[in-house]
């Protein structure tokens, strides 16, 4: 047993389902989607030897992470780029989430499907997974709603199984955020209080260092 013949089987039996579902760009673990406003990415995280000994699990053993990646905020750092194509890897993605275990979950934690040794449990991982995507399709289209990236933004705490990598409440990142999701949407005042709260913060010197300076990045 090893990784190759896991990633065979998601190629086999997860890769479909997200091509009928419009992801159109694919590695042996991650997949991508370019929407209007957005970019999905669907990643099965993998685990090198030392990480997989600490976790009590086998290198092959893996979790699923989700990514959405919003072109209407101009990011910190470019992602990676192929054929003119934007690559953004899951932790650039501004919202991050995870699909959990309903079986195999590895005793140290409830986001990794434990392959065992021989690859027995494989096939009904694999299922888990599969059983699950509707899962992730609908952690996807929530985020496509701008007011609702906003309202999450202004109001939400981060949930480290479900929605995260936004920041605490309040932090420079999360004004950062917040403040181009409401220029996007039009909403002039609250765009310019959490960019001046961006720009207070000192966070942002080498981006811009004025509400106005920062609202040119978006044009």
């Amino acid at each position: 047993m090893d990784s190759k013949i896991v990633n065979r089987e998601i190629k086999r039996a997860i890769w479909p389902v997200l091509k009928n579902a419009g992801f159109s760009r694919f590695t042996s673990r991650v997949a991508w989607r370019h929407n209007k406003d957005s970019i999905d990415v669907f990643e099965f995280q993998s685990f090198n030897k030392y990480n997989a000994d600490v976790l009590g699990v086998t290198t092959f053993s893996f979790g699923v992470n989700l990514g959405k990646f919003l072109l209407y905020v101009p990011p910190r750092w470019a992602p990676k780029v192929k054929d003119g194509i934007q690559l953004p890897t899951e932790p650039e993605c501004i919202f991050r989430g995870a699909l959990l275990p309903d079986v195999y979950a590895a005793p140290s934690s409830r986001i990794i499907w434990s392959i065992d040794q021989d690859g027995k449990n494989l096939l009904w991982c694999m299922r888990d997974v599969l059983n699950q995507l509707p899962k992730a399709l609908d952690w996807f289209t929530r985020l496509d709603d701008r007011a609702e990236v906003l309202r999450v933004l202004l109001e939400e705490d981060e949930d480290m199984h479900q929605l995260w990598g936004f920041g605490r409440n309040p932090c420079p990142m999360r004004s950062y955020h917040a403040g181009y999701v409401a220029l996007a949407l039009g909403d002039r005042t609250t765009a310019t209080s959490m960019l001046q709260d961006a720009v207070d913060s000192k966070s942002f010197v080498s981006l811009f260092s004025s509400v106005d300076g920062a609202i040119n990045r978006a044009v």
